[in-house]
């Protein structure tokens, strides 16, 4: 190919990347054979009666081939988000001393701390239980190697970051160029809200329910200025737009013959106005009534772990915590890319908190009868139901699971 150095590098970074998906397609597939073979032959439920049954469902049938007692839906959740309850801990109990998380951050804590305590069968180390002066010395040795090659990366990990953000959100701002300035929840805050023995497509879904609310909540802070701008924008792009269409409409041949700059023809010009257009319409707001209070309590009728005291606090103090986890989308890119920076520094002072951290997870970690060792905070028992966010994992816990009762 007759291609330049910078189309070079596109076009290796495009191929790594397309076969990373390609590899991750190819075990996912493998991994959900061996899901659909469980479901097939050992709890006999067909494809067909899977995509309509519920969770509750399944775990019915689960205890009746295996005929124990022990085994409810408490039980199954638990065993499966064993390795997530420890890092809701991290996050909530701050003990990590975060305030922002990427995809990157996230896989570099879950392989660090997380990983490091688990065996291939996801029970817990004895080393760990037990918190030798080995184990602690050996994950703040693998800390510190992980902070050393994200280092020495640095740079070909910012560049891969940068064009992944490229391919995987270019064409839809393409299409929606207003996207970009729509909120979303960051990382951080799904882990910050996220409740004990929650799954994931049940955080998911709790998510995605409240994207109305929180809509409607941002829509009560409009910025004026902006907006007037705004409209004026909207108005002369609109009228250029306007002309060039009846133009084109009128003479066909405009639309890929009139040159208006040097290089650009009309349909480019037209293509860019209606993508302006459409960003800046985005920060039009039409609001007459202020209620920000109501919607937040709509939200945290869905997310029960937004604070209590935000429905009381002044509302624009509210409001900048509030975005600080309800980020703009166009923010939240350039975070990912600031916090990729910080990477190597910020693991390399957690390794020298390294015994503090595995100190504390080893505290709260406790040995149950039937539940074996698990997170005390994710145990749903009447006995350790103390803890603020363990209250709100049950609350959720119940909603979720209709007919399951906290056990004694």
């Amino acid at each position: 190919f007759n291609l330049n150095y910078f189309s070079w590098i596109l076009l290796v970074i495009y191929l790594h990347i397309f076969t990373c998906k390609i590899y991750n397609l190819v075990t996912n597939i493998k991994e959900f054979q061996i899901i659909k073979t469980f479901y097939n032959l050992d709890l006999l439920i067909d494809d067909s009666e899977l995509s309509t049954m519920k969770w509750q469902e399944v775990i019915s049938k689960f205890k009746n081939v295996y005929q124990d007692d022990n085994i409810n839906i408490y039980y199954i959740n638990n065993k499966i988000s064993i390795k997530d309850n420890y890092f809701i801990t991290l996050i909530d109990k701050n003990c990590l001393k975060l305030d922002y998380l990427n995809e990157l951050m996230e896989w570099n804590i879950q392989y660090c701390f997380i990983n490091s305590l688990f065996k291939e069968d996801f029970k817990l180390k004895n080393d760990f239980i037990l918190l030798t002066d080995d184990f602690i010395k050996t994950v703040e040795k693998k800390i510190k190697y992980i902070a050393i090659l994200n280092f020495i990366f640095m740079p070909f990990i910012l560049v891969y970051l940068i064009f992944y953000d490229l391919f995987k959100y270019g064409e839809r701002f393409y299409n929606k160029p207003q996207l970009i300035f729509l909120r979303h929840w960051t990382k951080f805050a799904k882990w910050k809200f996220r409740n004990y023995n929650e799954l994931y497509h049940e955080s998911h879904d709790k998510f995605v329910t409240s994207y109305k609310y929180c809509n409607e909540y941002s829509a009560q802070f409009p910025n004026r200025i902006l907006g007037t701008f705004s409209k004026l924008i909207v108005f002369i792009l609109s009228a250029f737009f306007v002309v060039l269409v009846l133009i084109s409409i009128i003479n066909e041949n405009i639309l890929l013959n009139l040159y208006i700059v040097e290089t650009k023809t009309t349909i480019w010009f037209i293509g860019v106005f209606a993508s302006f257009i459409a960003i800046f319409n985005s920060f039009i707001k039409e609001k007459i009534i202020f209620y920000p209070k109501e919607k937040l309590k709509n939200i945290r009728n869905v997310i029960n772990n937004i604070p209590q005291q935000w429905t009381e606090e002044d509302n624009y103090k509210v409001k900048s915590k509030m975005f600080t986890l309800y980020q703009l989308q166009i923010i939240t890119l350039v975070n990912d890319i600031i916090t990729t920076l910080k990477i190597p520094f910020k693991l390399y002072k957690l390794s020298i908190n390294t015994k503090n951290i595995l100190e504390y997870l080893q505290h709260i970690t406790i040995n149950h009868p039937t539940y074996g060792h698990i997170n005390k905070f994710s145990l749903f028992t009447y006995n350790h139901c103390k803890d603020k966010k363990t209250l709100l994992s049950i609350e959720t816990f119940k909603t979720n699971n209709s007919g399951w009762q906290l056990i004694s």
